[in-house]
């Protein structure tokens, strides 16, 4: 395979493997921004480098930084490893992310993100904004460009009469970032609500880079652009585009209307409706719905926390219910299912659960997606999608549901002359609750909101209800329209604004997974791992990946392929060996995954943990 390098100045060059990595040459020494997957040292032997004087990393993300192994044949102790003064612990200290439980469970904060070393290295110097760097006939002037990442840093490079910004992951493109996930950033609350949260400190590090005047952006990323105003002018605009667009159908509008007040009465934005009575055979507590029929027995939604418990049995003591004789499961967040196993424990009911929700609150170690528990529940009944059965007077009929997370159910319950729809925490009154990127809210005709507002529409209930609001609501059907419409118009904007050639690659941070995410390893000789892809183009894509395993167990897997039709879902498995010896040590290994999709190489695009 030819070497993939190109020459930008006497002195400057760019060369690509998973992202761009700058090289600056100052006779047999070199400089580099960034190091991808390590592959710069076979175009550092063509360039007649012996010695890597300089490496310079724009921020923490992994698809960056993990070749750094590969160069420490070229490393002297004189190598100087410099890094944004801000994300300093995330290059020698990573050890302490990995081992830390509030980055595995109960994730409502993105930041830092976990797309980062799985082994610390040595960083010499931290920079900060202004700080110039003098190296050979170049002078580096150094950028606090947030956006990415909170601590992200850009490098201005003046160098044979030329400017050049090497810009990480700022932008990808002429109007155009490498994702939108990564941009979750919570601005009066927590991560979770912040939906292209960090899209202003970008906008402002955008208008830096501007201002810098470069000859040309170089993006860790994406294409060289000796545009740079035009493609940052182009992105900005797309960005409050597509903003506007969220907001408009937002049921966080309900939660936090402080947040939005600047978009008040904009053309396109749907109106926040009243509630509704609640029948009188319903309580909330909590996240919690439950039903009382006409016998006393009582069908309860979800159970969060303790305190709701003890609600349900004072209900008990009271003699308003005889007993719990069916338990509904509408998602797996933690706020929804931390307390089931107590409530299990004094309600040996059926549980029931949509059964794309089992696979998460039956083997939470398996995924590491917002607001998980490690909290496991049994499961008596995973149902099917139209799946209906009778509870007392009431017909219940069980949905997949993918609103406000794809791991998500909707139960249909019709009795006593209405029809109510629970929802899980899928709609306000204001709209769609899919604030967090992390819950894989697809877009798309016929999947996520939109397969969603279909069901409703086709179902036509009386009364839906939210966990998190005590009142019910419905929806206009010209309400439906209108969310579909934007949902529509969303798949194109968003797909416009991505480095992918549908929004959803840029949007669902889970399309490529490895399963079990975390496993016990124990007394096995060999694990299993299966990387999951989701395609989401309208042709076959052929994706690759290999696991990367320690040096130290001098094991090579080799790297494995699979064509996966449009629009569906493909794995490769692994049987991993474990060598004897690592049994006896107590430990977290972080086990990266190699991954190309479509030709791209994305380096160590995802990862596993093995506990010995």
């Amino acid at each position: 395979m030819p070497l993939q390098f190109s020459q930008l100045t006497e002195h400057l060059f760019v060369h690509r493997d998973c992202i761009n990595v700058g090289i600056l040459c100052d006779g047999e020494r070199a400089l580099l921004i960034d190091c991808g997957n390590g592959d710069v040292k076979e175009t550092l032997n063509t360039l007649g480098i012996t010695t890597l004087d300089t490496v310079l990393f724009t921020h923490h993300h992994r698809d960056g930084a993990s070749g750094f192994r590969h160069l420490r044949t070229r490393l002297s102790p004189e190598t100087r490893v410099g890094v944004p003064a801000g994300e300093r612990p995330w290059f020698d200290s990573v050890e302490t992310f990995w081992n830390d439980p509030k980055n595995r469970w109960h994730l409502y904060d993105y930041r830092p993100h976990n797309l980062m070393l799985t082994e610390s290295l040595a960083v010499t110097d931290t920079y900060v904004e202004n700080d110039l760097i003098q190296w050979g006939n170049a002078q580096i002037t150094v950028l606090n460009t947030p956006g990415h990442t909170d601590g992200s840093v850009s490098y201005i490079v003046s160098v044979d009469g030329k400017r050049f910004a090497f810009c990480g992951d700022t932008i990808y493109d002429k109007g155009q970032i490498w994702d939108v996930h990564s941009l979750q950033k919570g601005e009066q609350t927590r991560d979770y609500h912040g939906f292209l949260g960090a899209r202003e400190a970008l906008a402002s590090s955008l208008q830096k880079l501007r201002q810098a005047e470069a000859n040309a952006l170089i993006p860790s990323h994406g294409k060289v652009m000796t545009r740079p105003a035009d493609a940052i002018d182009t992105l900005l605009e797309r960005m409050d585009t597509c903003y506007d667009k969220y907001v408009a159908i937002s049921a966080l509008r309900h939660y936090f209307p402080n947040l939005f007040t600047e978009f008040e009465g904009r053309e396109g934005h749907m109106s926040i409706r009243g509630g509704k009575d609640v029948p009188a055979f319903l309580r909330h507590y909590g996240t919690t719905w439950l039903i009382i029929s006409e016998t006393k027995e009582a069908f309860v939604m979800d159970c969060g926390s303790i305190r709701i418990l003890k609600q349900i049995q004072q209900l008990q003591s009271d003699g308003e219910i005889s007993d719990v004789t069916q338990f509904w499961l509408t998602h797996y967040h933690d706020d929804h299912v931390d307390a089931v196993p107590q409530f299990q424990a004094v309600y040996p009911c059926k549980t029931l659960t949509d059964r794309v929700v089992a696979q998460v609150i039956e083997k939470p170690q398996r995924f590491r997606i917002p607001c998980i528990s490690p909290s496991v529940a049994r499961i008596h009944q995973r149902t099917r999608d139209g799946e209906s059965w009778q509870w007392n007077e009431f017909q219940m009929t069980a949905y997949h549901f993918p609103g406000q997370t794809y791991y998500h159910g909707g139960l249909l319950v019709e009795g006593n002359g209405v029809r109510l729809f629970f929802a899980g925490d899928s709609f306000t009154m204001a709209g769609i609750d899919d604030y967090c990127a992390g819950n894989r809210n697809l877009l798309g005709s016929a999947v996520g909101y939109d397969r969603c507002l279909a069901l409703i529409e086709a179902l036509k209930p009386t009364h839906i209800f939210n966990c998190h609001v005590s009142c019910a609501f419905d929806f206009t059907l010209e309400e439906i329209r209108l969310m579909r419409e934007n949902l529509a118009e969303r798949e194109t904007l968003y797909t416009d604004l991505c480095a992918w050639d549908h929004a959803n690659y840029g949007l669902d941070e889970h399309w490529i997974r490895a399963d079990p995410y975390e496993q016990e390893v124990g007394s096995k000789h060999a694990v299993n791992l299966r990387v999951y892809f989701t395609n989401h183009s309208e042709e076959a894509r052929r994706a690759g990946c290999c696991p990367v395993l320690p040096e130290s167990w001098d094991i090579r897997l080799p790297q494995q392929e699979i064509t996966i039709p449009a629009k569906q879902e493909g794995h490769i498995n692994f049987t991993i060996p474990i060598p004897e010896g690592n049994h006896a040590r107590s430990q977290r290994l972080i086990i990266p995954i190699e991954v190309t999709y479509d030709g791209r190489s994305l380096g160590q695009f995802r990862e596993a943990v093995l506990v010995f």
